[in-house]
């Protein structure tokens, strides 16, 4: 879904024990919007508990899906969505730094 300096993020392993995955889910519209502006979605919608939480990166299988990846042991939601926005607000600062941007055909192509 990212690519850093040129190559794609490597993709991660959802079956292994503890992972769980924050699944933001976007309009078409926001196509429109820039990666940054996109990545301030995103935060905004964890933020607001506006996600779903499965074992399984739901953006694998739809579009306008961007899953955020939460390892560890996380007992309750709200550890869950913590450690989501933390991930996300790191990846929109790569954003606003240039060296991250979204794979906008995967996001909004399928």
């Amino acid at each position: 879904m990212f690519y850093q300096n040129g190559t794609m993020m490597r993709e991660f392993d959802t079956n292994a024990q503890g992972v769980k995955c924050v699944n933001v889910f976007l309009d078409k519209r926001d196509g429109r919007l820039d990666d940054l502006a996109i990545m301030c979605t995103i935060v905004t919608c964890i933020r607001t508990r506006v996600v779903s939480i499965t074992d399984h990166a739901m953006h694998l299988d739809m579009p306008l899906c961007v899953s955020i990846r939460v390892p560890g042991d996380h007992h309750n939601r709200e550890s869950i969505l913590a450690a989501a926005e933390l991930s996300a607000e790191s990846l929109r600062s790569h954003v606003a730094a240039g060296s991250v941007w979204i794979d906008r055909a995967l996001l909004f192509q399928r």
